[in-house]
């Protein structure tokens, strides 16, 4: 193997010999390699790259693209250079690049309002695959997990939902249609866990509990995360709610549970991160209405002290 390589055809072969992570996070880095890496870089052969190149190409990238998207290509580089550099092809040229600053955005999540108004018309369109919105509602899990949920991962004797399987879409090779439907094992290892069904869901499920197959389902047959989402939107527009992505549900149930005094560890364990500090960097802060009202309890010792 040689230094002469191109950039691009060091990507294919580092590429082919990443079989030990999953098709979902592959399909990813083949896009930001196509997209971004061999568009730009793609020609430049393995001994002429250095750190001067590289900071070029993220610099370039930041004008095109966002904080997150310009951090996730270098991600993939990095370790991409970085095997390169195990077998001594090139220096060490990734390290010390000048990344763009990420900016945290607000989490968006249902008020009770909103949720209240969405139950309601959940309720009124009386169709069975709605269930799924008011599952994620009242366990948090992700639309991927959902999709994957059967009913034999459900038991309502025990009222204990097993979340062992995730489903997702990769692009596909084959010619044939552009993406494909994978379903594997969930994100993480915490990922896969047992999450208690509170009574309101429990008996909501029992009234159309299978005895196998997919719960959200079309004849049958699973329906995709991309389709279903869609049909969350529509319900936000019945309800009057301004649009955010479906997994403004995950959100809106760990707000809730924050709200309702559940400790941190407990919903960590429940949503399946991969640490107590991942659930308390999105979910540690309190919402301005929280904030408030724990503002008025502590004017309430004043008041009591007169």
């Amino acid at each position: 193997m040689s230094s002469n390589l191109k950039i691009s055809e060091w990507f294919d072969i580092w590429y082919d010999s990443q079989t030990h992570i999953k098709q979902s996070t592959k399909s990813i880095y083949q896009s930001y390699a196509n997209k971004h890496l061999k568009p730009k870089m793609g020609t430049v052969r393995l001994k002429k790259l250095s750190r001067d190149l590289i900071q070029q190409f993220i610099d370039e990238l930041s004008i095109e693209l966002s904080p997150k998207t310009v951090r996730a290509v270098y991600s993939m580089l990095k370790l991409c250079l970085t095997a390169a550099y195990e077998k001594h092809l090139i220096g060490n040229v990734v390290d010390k690049i000048c990344l763009p600053k990420t900016v945290s955005k607000d989490v968006k999540v249902l008020t009770k309002q909103e949720q209240k108004r969405l139950e309601q018309v959940i309720e009124a369109e009386n169709k069975e695959n709605d269930i799924g919105i008011l599952i994620c509602l009242y366990t948090g899990i992700r639309i991927g997990e959902l999709c994957a949920l059967k009913w034999e991962n459900i038991n309502l004797d025990r009222k204990i939902m097993t979340i062992d399987k995730t489903m997702y879409s990769v692009q596909s090779n084959d010619g044939k249609c552009k993406t494909k439907i994978i379903l594997s094992s969930p994100k993480s290892v915490n990922s896969e866990r047992d999450i208690p069904i509170a009574e309101l869901l429990s008996e909501k499920l029992s009234k159309i509990q299978k005895s196998e197959g997919f719960v959200i389902n079309r004849n049958g047959k699973y329906i995709e995360p991309a389709v279903y989402s869609r049909r969350y939107k529509k319900l936000l527009e019945k309800a009057g709610i301004e649009y955010m992505m479906f997994h403004s549900t995950r959100h809106t149930f760990s707000v809730r549970a924050r709200e309702l005094g559940v400790d941190v560890q407990t919903l960590s364990e429940i949503l399946g991160h991969s640490s107590v500090s991942t659930t308390l960097n999105f979910y540690g802060h309190s919402l301005p209405e929280h904030k408030h009202n724990q503002m008025e309890r502590i004017g309430g010792l004043f008041s009591q002290s007169k």
